[in-house]
């Protein structure tokens, strides 16, 4: 008998999505899960998602779901320290209550616990030693912090691998400047929705 194809259903990921607190936009949220699908459905074994930045969890839930679905042994790395700061350093810092409480719970309700690994720290305190599939950058907005969370764990991303930006747009400046110098390596731009655009790392072959 052939195998059943495996079907992935977007609406109820973003029905989950929406029920948590932050700023992932619907559009935004469909090209992650296409994003994250295209690296399952293509990407060898062994790889993880890694997550730079995750607040309540709104876009951790949607990599989680689709790992959950296609590549359950996929995990997903949420990498936040949760301390409620959000925005772009020296532009426009929001201080807000910490959020692990509140990530944890909305984990648990999206039944992506088995998925998703929490780590409470900054992207460059997070020892790392492994392939990257997809590394979805939303820490911190400004030039400097998306710089330093992207180069901590390039190295270890895989060739073909994609790497996501949010809040690529005129409001952070920072991260559209980052994302221009990678344009001209070996980094190409694969699509973009609103304000979260995807790039591939090319192949030595490339």
């Amino acid at each position: 008998m052939p195998e059943e194809p495996t079907l992935l259903l977007t609406a109820p990921i973003l029905a989950i999505m929406r029920s948590i607190e932050g700023w992932l936009r619907d559009e935004e949220a469909d090209l992650l899960i296409a994003a994250a699908a295209w690296v399952l459905r293509n990407l060898p074994d062994p790889l993880s998602f890694v997550e730079v930045g995750s607040f309540c969890g709104r876009s951790t839930v949607v990599l989680g779901r689709v790992a959950r679905q296609l590549r359950p042994a996929v995990k997903v790395h949420a990498i936040d320290p949760h301390q409620g700061v959000t925005g772009a350093d020296g532009q426009s810092l929001h201080r807000g209550q910490p959020t692990y409480g509140s990530f944890c719970r909305n984990i648990e309700n999206a039944g992506v616990s088995e998925q998703v690994l929490p780590v409470v720290a900054k992207s460059w305190e997070t020892d790392w030693n492994g392939p990257i599939g997809l590394l979805f950058i939303d820490g911190l907005h400004d030039y400097a912090n998306v710089s330093r969370d992207f180069r901590h764990f390039e190295p270890w991303l895989m060739d073909r691998g994609l790497v996501a930006f949010h809040d690529y747009g005129t409001e952070f400046p920072g991260v559209r400047t980052f994302v221009g110098e990678l344009l001209e390596t070996r980094y190409a731009a694969v699509e973009c929705a609103r304000s979260l655009i995807v790039l591939r790392k090319t192949d030595h072959a490339d």
